[in-house]
């Protein structure tokens, strides 16, 4: 159909609402950030009838649709248009369809580019869109458009109800209505969250990077002394000049060990790791400082926004195939707890809560495990616990290096962890004139969880086989991850049976995890708005939600994200206990 092109009132466009209970929306702009782009064209659609509305147009005429839960809004990636609505016009966004986040439940093992409008338009109604057009609006400053633009613009909109009808028939066919609701409500919410932003504290935060400049040149210079000294490399690599070994290649790194006497085959951190030798620590410290720079130094500091002073992340709401958050531009959650420190603001309070062991506890929910899910209920400390239980001693008894071995097994478990990666993890953090652990003595500690815990087990082994058989795994809401069965001819045939079996007893509980998380922050939006209390969620890292509090209602913020929280774990978690950890600080930091 032709798009109609409005330059002038919305009279027209206002009547048609009346006639309709749903309309699709999209909106064309300058740039990707609305903090510093331009809405150039916005276009509504109906089923019957489709409009390209003129950005200097004021919208107010139609903005109470927007808010009105009567009219369904069909939207492709939601997230960014509500957000220039919110930050242009005020204007909440809610009973949403979007089609990209539906895209991403069906298909969850797929990439970005398969939920793009693009993609689905040729997957569902068989239509090759011209995306290229697209970048004729990037940086435009006129409001005079072409033909090939406004068509461009006008078949956006037209196209999303045909590919909804045939999402919503998958949705409904693999169990997901439940979750597409959750997720296409909280759209909106995640939208409010990247425009609010993350303060940081600029001055403080180039202090921390010069820190590690320098404790990375230091560093650097030690390696190089430790190499020469211990191990003669002037004469055994032809290296003539002290202090010019370059750490960054892999063949120096192995010429400069095999002169320490030392082969190895690689140098990734997982076999340096395993070098009792001090060159090999060091060359840990050395890369860890360097990933530091890499990731929090100046390029990190050009992210932030000139006009807000704050970091405006891009959250991706379904961003791995179980379903959780991941965070790009910069990424936020792998943060270090330092530079954490920077994320403030004068008269204001961060309130950071988080799930306390939450997937151990959904596994004790699926399975039903007496003695697992009675460490819980005893509100004792759970590593402590299974310790006591593996080693059949009183809890008091229990060592720190027990508890670190319960531990590691609890949460490596259920991500599918053997006895080689136990031995590995344990050698690894063992102290400095202890023994090595062996792998029997691994697999005998593996041995002795398993008979300590049968239900953990059966039920893993279960979930696993379950998720082969069927091709899929399922959170407790129904949120699922598809696997392909591989081919009998493949040369790691049984290898990818065996991944398919450890993924699919792990996204079950990683997967509930963030359905968990994401109905809290439904509430605490909600919550927070029905007591009329101005706090804005700005962080989002697994189980954790931070939120900006002034410090006048930063007391009353955090209970009420704590009872929020604990609500949506109990709409799942009903016969294990669920307990949140909360706190308010002038900074983003776990505890007092």
């Amino acid at each position: 159909m032709v798009a109609t092109y409005i330059e002038d009132n919305l009279d027209q466009l206002v009547n048609e609402f009346s006639k309709h209970d749903e309309f699709s929306f999209d909106l064309e702009t300058s740039g990707l950030n609305p903090l510093d782009s331009r809405i150039l064209l916005a276009q509504v659609g109906f089923r019957d009838c489709n409009y390209v509305i003129n950005g200097r147009v004021n919208l107010a005429p139609i903005l109470p649709f927007f808010p009105d839960k009567r009219w369904k809004k069909i939207i492709q990636n939601a997230k960014f248009d509500t957000k220039f609505m919110f930050h242009y016009y005020k204007t909440p966004t809610r009973n949403v369809f979007d089609t990209y986040l539906a895209e991403k439940l069906i298909t969850p093992q797929d990439d970005h580019v398969s939920a793009s409008l693009e993609a689905l338009a040729l997957k569902y109604l068989g239509i090759k869109l011209d995306k290229t057009i697209r970048t004729s609006f990037i940086n435009m400053t006129g409001t005079v458009f072409s033909d090939e633009q406004l068509k461009y613009a006008g078949l956006d909109t037209e196209v999303l109800f045909g590919i909804m009808d045939k999402q919503k028939e998958k949705i409904t066919e693999f169990g997901l209505d439940r979750v597409a609701e959750i997720e296409f409500e909280l759209a909106p919410i995640v939208a409010a969250m990247e425009l609010a932003g993350v303060p940081i504290d600029i001055p403080k935060w180039k202090q921390i990077i010069q820190k590690h400049r320098e404790q990375h040149e230091a560093s650097r210079i030690k390696m190089n002394d430790l190499i020469f000294d211990t191990g003669k490399l002037f004469e055994q690599t032809g290296m003539f000049v002290r202090d010019s070994i370059n750490l960054n290649s892999p063949q120096q790194i192995k010429r400069a060990f095999l002169a320490l006497g030392i082969d190895i085959d690689s140098t990734n951190e997982r076999e340096i790791a395993l070098i009792n030798h001090p060159v090999a620590r060091e060359l840990l410290n050395y890369r860890g400082l360097q990933k530091i720079m890499t990731s929090y130094g100046d390029s990190f500091l050009d992210k932030i926004h000139p006009f807000t002073g704050r970091i405006h992340a891009d959250f991706q709401q379904i961003g791995t195939a179980t379903g959780r958050f991941a965070c790009k531009e910069p990424n936020l959650q792998q943060m270090p707890e330092e530079f954490r420190e920077c994320v403030t603001l004068p008269d204001y309070k961060i309130v950071v809560a988080d799930y306390s062991q939450i997937e151990l506890r959904i596994l004790a929910e699926y399975s039903g495990d007496a003695k697992f899910k009675t460490a819980f209920d005893s509100g004792e400390d759970l590593h402590k616990a299974t310790a006591a239980t593996m080693f059949n001693l009183p809890i008091k008894s229990i060592t720190p290096a027990q508890r670190f071995i319960a531990k590691t097994i609890n949460f490596g478990l259920a991500y599918g962890m053997g006895p080689k990666k136990l031995q590995d993890m344990l050698n690894a953090k063992r102290e400095s004139g202890q023994p090595e652990i062996s792998f029997t003595k691994a697999r005998g500690l593996m041995d002795r969880y398993k008979e300590s815990y049968v239900d953990v087990i059966r039920w893993l082994d279960a979930a696993g086989k379950l998720a082969y058989r069927r091709g899929y795994s399922e959170t407790m809401m129904g949120r699922r991850r598809w696997f392909n069965r591989p081919n009998s001819k493949s040369t790691n045939y049984e290898g990818e049976i065996a991944s398919i079996k450890r993924q699919g007893a792990n996204s079950p509980i990683q997967g509930t995890n963030a359905d968990i998380t994401k109905l809290a922050m439904l509430n605490i939006y909600h919550d927070l708005r029905t007591y009329g209390i101005k706090a804005e969620m700005i962080l989002q890292v697994h189980d954790e939600i931070g939120v900006l509090a002034h410090k006048s209602d930063a007391e009353n913020v955090k209970s009420i994200v704590v009872e929020s929280m604990e609500k949506a774990a109990q709409e799942l978690l009903v016969k294990v206990p669920v307990r949140v950890d909360a706190y308010v600080n002038d900074i983003w930091k776990k505890g007092g």
